[in-house]
């Protein structure tokens, strides 16, 4: 499961008031997990965003004005 930077940001500052629902299994017998300040108790694999990045003088050669 991911969560986005975001997300794990707003966990962090509303703390009790942030709540994590998770749904496993959801084509055969649903199953719904609640935590609640999931910041407080879960301790996430930090792994960086991938990005894609194109050069400006790219961009300028292969665009139409």
């Amino acid at each position: 499961m991911a969560l986005t930077q975001n997300e794990w940001f707003k966990a962090q500052r509303f703390r009790d008031e942030y709540f994590l629902y998770v749904v496993l299994n959801t084509a055969v017998k649903p199953e719904l997990h609640r935590i609640q300040n999931p910041a407080a108790v879960l301790q996430p694999d930090e792994q960086v965003e991938v990005r894609y990045l194109i050069a400006l003088p790219v961009i300028l050669s292969k665009s139409e004005k």
